[in-house]
């Protein structure tokens, strides 16, 4: 998982600059210490469709134990913190897939350019404590509720998780979203299953599918178009604080220096993998936990380059050097979100990562 980092990252040449940040958490499993495992199961296939829950009326089993669950995030763990040390991708690579192995190759990339306290902190092991299981039925992902202990986390911290299962027969996780406070009950089934709800259908007037794009929104206008679905909150409001300040760090520069950010739709470069992944599984009021990934670009560009460059500084010199008459930073985000059987979607947590940058 993708260790949490904070980092401005600030360049400046003659008469450019740029700010590029990365926010995420390159994290991992659960290690045997924290408390006894908790399980709830429910019916989904993979890529969080809906499954069958058994025949006759009766209900399905879950398509792992809560103890096969819990071997899966300690190896999961064991790995991951054995990775961090040295940045090792292809060990990773054998636990984690999908958007969040993305996100985390994407960190060990830019770990050069780290100072030497969050290298310190990067390379920290850290355990799953307060583990809640939501496993399906049928199909192939589960998904975790787990605090996080150790590493470079910070108190109360918990994460949503999603493994998926892999061509073979192993497990890797695929997401894993930061967030504090309690997640809703998850509502299970006679044999302890989560009832998984597919990603296109509708809890409370929002399609599920959809919420990756509306916490993009709220850094493409401010919350004004496929945001305005989503309730007020922290995450809300920090992202739409990027948007309302996108132009701030330009200073002076502000007559030929512009930000702007886009939802990765079809001007996603083909050169970058994306993965629009939406798990859900059905809670105990009638509405739905949702894990789901989202990509979105953000642009700072030259209005005048007769008269002002971009400057590439931070995490984004891995990518471009140099005077650039533009900077297309691509990011990577995983989302969890709360959607209530009445009222609006509460996102619980918002962890985005740099994944690439190019002029």
């Amino acid at each position: 998982m993708n260790r949490r980092i904070v980092t401005i990252a600030v360049g400046l040449a003659a008469t450019s600059l740029l700010a590029a940040g990365c926010g995420g958490k390159d994290g991992g499993g659960s290690g045997g210490g924290g408390g006894k495992d908790k399980a709830s199961a429910s019916s989904a296939s993979s890529s969080g469709q809906a499954g069958s829950s058994g025949k006759s009326g009766k209900s399905a089993a879950p398509i792992v134990s809560t103890a096969e669950a819990g071997t899966i995030l300690d190896t999961y763990e064991k790995v991951n913190n054995a990775a961090n040390v040295t940045q090792d991708g292809a060990k990773l690579g054998t636990v984690e897939g999908g958007a969040l192995y993305q996100q985390s190759l994407a960190q060990y990339k830019q770990f050069p350019t780290y100072s030497a306290k969050v290298k310190a902190d990067y390379r920290k092991p850290f355990t799953y404590v307060d583990r809640h299981f939501h496993i399906p039925a049928g199909g192939s992902w589960f998904m975790v509720d787990a605090a996080v202990s150790g590493g470079n986390f910070d108190k109360g911290e918990r994460q949503l998780i999603v493994f998926q299962q892999q061509t073979g027969g192993h497990w890797k996780m695929v997401l894993a979203d930061d967030f504090t406070g309690a997640a809703p009950a998850v509502a299970t089934s006679a044999d302890g299953a989560a009832t998984v709800v597919a990603p296109d259908a509708t809890v409370a007037g929002t399609k599920l599918s959809t919420l990756g794009s509306a916490a993009n929104d709220l850094r493409v206008s401010g919350g004004k178009k496929a945001g305005a679905v989503l309730a007020d909150s922290a995450v809300r409001r920090d992202a739409v604080k990027e948007y309302t300040t996108r132009n701030d760090h330009w200073g002076r520069y502000k007559t030929c220096l512009r930000t702007d950010f886009e939802d990765a739709g079809a001007k996603w470069d083909s050169a970058y993998t994306t993965y629009p992944q939406t798990y859900a599984v059905r809670t105990a009021d009638g509405g739905a936990l949702v894990a789901s990934t989202s990509y979105f670009v953000k642009l700072e560009f030259s209005t005048r380059p007769e008269q002002c460059t971009v400057v590439p500084g931070g995490n984004t010199t891995v990518y471009l050097h140099g005077d650039q008459p533009g900077v297309r930073s691509r990011f990577a985000s995983l989302n969890a979100v709360s959607v209530p059987a009445t009222g609006k979607p509460v996102q619980l947590g918002g962890d985005v990562q740099l994944i690439g940058a190019s002029s």
